[in-house]
């Protein structure tokens, strides 16, 4: 067994019991101060300098090598999700509606047990290590201001991952160049003229007209792009009156566009708007449209990649490794791609078996194999490691 992994299941007792603290007392982005406060008291512990309140609750802490050399990141996720859970752990949230249903909780032990591995090392290090523990990734918004408060100051190359429930345990996949889906927020407005619903010929009834529109954004993808384009056009939210017999004054939609080419995703919010406003003005109604740029296209490079697929082929052995299938999830580690040079991964966090029949990634039932939980930590210490060039 590799001597990091080996380390690093002897951390695990302690790094589980972190992550089941997290889980049960999980917190929505923008109000993650007890995890912070967590966070930074056990980056404290191992003698490192902590700066908090970064990008709102971000946490950053840097471990000094032994030797001068550049400096190499690696970054956790903090945040919760506005789900209630039905998972039956003993361990479950107790904050009603609020779930780590994304499995940041593991993350963040991960990132945790990482500093352990690497503090112990450090004399050994040919560079420096940043710790990046972000919140507010869940609604696109953690990266951006973290960036902004200086958190990739210094910073040569940036390492990070995602746990996969329906991909077993001790295994991982990877893939240079685009991996995720770009993210934009879509907010339509179409306002008509409410009356009685027994007297439609005196209204501008706004309820027709966005089912018109929720059907036309569906041919972006298939009647304007090329078949070897991606993109998603889901609306996520209609909202429109309170009473069954009253056409309403309005309707506000929202939802999200995904696309896996800079050059799709540039031209999107014409699309969409083009069709909404002429549709809208065919019913009468009128139509404000506001497409919402949040992360591009998460694009690995190609050799940190190499030393992400490299560190794992030592950590847990060639087999264990994949490819990445491409997703239109979306990730905000994508911001810091567009600044540094790194690599995103997955890392299996199911079941041995049958793992592809797992429940996914934001799923009220949502379990996360725990075995992940030092894999994760031995990966991320022996990528920084080799990406420092202590291979």
């Amino acid at each position: 067994m590799d001597a990091t992994l080996f380390d690093a299941m002897r951390l695990a007792d302690e790094l589980v019991a972190i992550r089941r603290h997290l889980h049960r007392y999980p917190e929505l982005s923008l109000y993650e101060t007890e995890t912070a406060a967590l966070v930074a008291r056990e980056l404290g512990k191992l003698g490192l300098a902590v700066r908090t309140g970064v990008g709102g609750h971000g946490v950053v802490a840097d471990l000094a090598g032994g030797r001068p050399g550049k400096t190499v990141a690696l970054r956790a996720d903090m945040d919760a999700l506005p789900i209630r859970e039905e998972t039956g752990l003993e361990f479950a949230s107790a904050r009603p509606g609020v779930m780590h249903a994304c499995g940041h909780d593991a993350h963040t032990a991960m990132l945790l047990g990482a500093a352990k591995l690497l503090v112990r090392m450090a004399d050994r290090l040919q560079g420096n290590v940043r710790f990046i523990f972000q919140p507010a990734e869940e609604i696109n918004a953690g990266a951006k201001a973290m960036i902004a408060d200086g958190a990739l100051e210094g910073v040569a190359e940036i390492y990070g991952l995602h746990n996969l429930p329906t991909l077993p345990a001790g295994r991982i996949a990877t893939c240079a160049g685009p991996m995720m889906g770009s993210v934009d927020r879509l907010e339509i407005r179409l306002e008509g003229k409410g009356g009685h619903g027994a007297i439609p010929d005196q209204c501008v009834d706004p309820v027709v007209c966005a089912s018109h529109v929720i059907m036309a954004l569906q041919t972006i993808a298939s009647r304007e792009l090329s078949p070897f384009d991606a993109a998603v056009v889901t609306i996520g939210s209609l909202q429109a009156g309170d009473a069954n017999n009253v056409i309403p004054h309005r309707a506000e939609l929202t939802g999200t566009i995904r696309t896996f080419d800079p050059r799709v995703k540039a031209r999107m919010p014409e699309r969409v708007e083009r069709l909404v406003t002429r549709i809208a003005a065919g019913f009468r109604c009128k139509a404000e449209v506001r497409v919402i740029d949040q992360t591009p296209v998460l694009v690995n490079h190609e050799p940190q990649t190499r030393v992400v697929d490299e560190a794992a082929d030592e950590t847990i052995g060639e087999a264990n490794r994949g490819p990445a299938a491409p997703t239109m999830a979306g990730e905000d580690f994508s911001v810091y791609l567009g600044r540094v040079p790194g690599c995103f991964f997955w890392l299996g966090s199911g079941p041995a078996r049958n793992a592809e029949t797992a429940f996914g990634l934001h799923h009220p039932k949502y379990v996360l194999n725990e075995d992940c939980i030092p894999t994760g930590a031995a990966l991320h210490a022996n990528i920084a490691r080799k990406a420092l060039g202590n291979g």
